[in-house]
C-alpha cells in the first residue's frame, strides 16, 4: 500500500453494511467491527424493545466504560511499575 492510501474494508454491522476507510490493517478493522456488532446484538437480545439508535448509544456506552476501565488498569500498572523502579 503507497504512503497516504488507506485500507477499504467492508463490514456488516447490526444487519448494515459499512465501508470503512482506515491505516488500520484490513483484519484488525474487521476484527473491530466484529466486536461492535457483538456488542450490539448482545444489548439488543437483553433489551428487545429498543430501536438501533438506542441499542448503538448503550454499545457506545459499553466500549466506553471498557475503554476508561482498561486505561485507569493501565495507569495503575505503571504507577506500580515506576515506584518499583524507584
Amino acid at each position: 500500500m503507497a504512503d497516504g492510501e488507506k485500507n477499504r474494508v467492508t463490514v456488516d454491522i447490526y444487519g448494515k453494511t459499512y465501508t470503512i476507510r482506515g491505516d488500520a490493517p484490513t483484519e484488525w478493522i474487521t476484527q473491530v467491527a466484529a466486536y461492535v456488532d457483538q456488542k450490539m446484538r448482545d444489548i439488543a437480545g437483553r433489551h428487545l424493545y429498543l430501536d438501533t439508535a438506542k441499542i448503538a448509544v448503550l454499545a457506545a456506552l459499553n466500549l466506553a466504560d471498557e475503554y476508561f476501565r482498561l486505561k485507569q488498569e493501565h495507569e495503575t500498572l505503571l504507577q506500580m511499575l515506576d515506584e518499583e523502579g524507584k
